[in-house]
């Protein structure tokens, strides 16, 4: 937080600026929604907006830690659910990830507008002095990692694509199938993205691959010479 948003004024002004960018940048993206877009939105003037935050980019920054303070919170109180229920000995791998999925169901504003981030701002991304949401996939690939996953972060990605695109795509599902099938479809959906989210982050709930699946994997595919194609062998 800035030091011009420390006084009780600055602060609602600044909680103010922050509620009416996030739905602007959600909908319309970094590039398509301006300061302007955000002084008219909250109701300011613009130059309240840009004495809180100089530039577009900070205040970008500030709508995705906010998110990310919230869904690592989140995460925290998962966990420690998990940890209550199953005792010290409890496995790692079903904290977090629940939290990650209740979180997502009940924002997908929020998931919304961090698929499009993903989206639209690759170039911006590369030049950013920090990323907020940095922090949330170290937790969840911490979660993989101490359950053996040898591939914790790609895990995560899996699990992470898997449940955000199911959350961002129910308006368009409630149109091709139906408002009714679509609520029993989602009425199972937290308890079956947490199967599958546990077996893609638990390496004990996968067939252990062989060795010749391993050596396969890591070397470069042979093309067939045309011999081999003639003789289809």
């Amino acid at each position: 937080m800035t030091t011009r948003s420390h006084t009780p004024k600055g602060q609602l002004a600044r909680a103010r600026i922050l509620r009416a960018a996030e739905p602007l940048f959600a909908a319309r993206g970094f590039h398509g929604a301006s300061m302007r877009d955000v002084a008219d939105a909250a109701s300011l003037p613009l130059a309240t907006v840009v004495y809180h935050f100089a530039r577009k980019e900070a205040l970008y920054a500030a709508v995705l830690g906010a998110i990310a303070d919230e869904l690592l919170a989140a995460l925290a109180r998962a966990q420690a659910e998990h940890a209550t229920a199953r005792g010290a000995a409890a496995r790692s791998g079903g904290g977090a990830v629940r939290g990650l999925i209740r979180w997502s169901l009940r924002r997908p504003e929020r998931v919304r507008l961090l698929v499009r981030e993903l989206l639209d701002n690759p170039a911006r991304v590369s030049r950013a002095g920090s990323l907020p949401l940095a922090p949330v996939l170290t937790t969840l690939a911490d979660e993989a990692r101490a359950a053996g996953h040898p591939q914790p972060e790609l895990a995560v990605l899996h699990v992470v694509g898997a449940v955000s695109y199911v959350v961002t795509a129910r308006p368009t599902v409630r149109r091709i199938v139906g408002a009714e099938r679509e609520r029993a479809m989602m009425a199972s959906y937290e308890a079956d993205a947490e199967t599958f989210a546990r077996r893609a982050l638990d390496v004990a709930a996968l067939p252990a691959a062989t060795p010749g699946e391993r050596r396969a994997a890591r070397e470069p595919r042979r093309p067939q010479r045309k011999k081999e194609l003639r003789d289809g062998s």
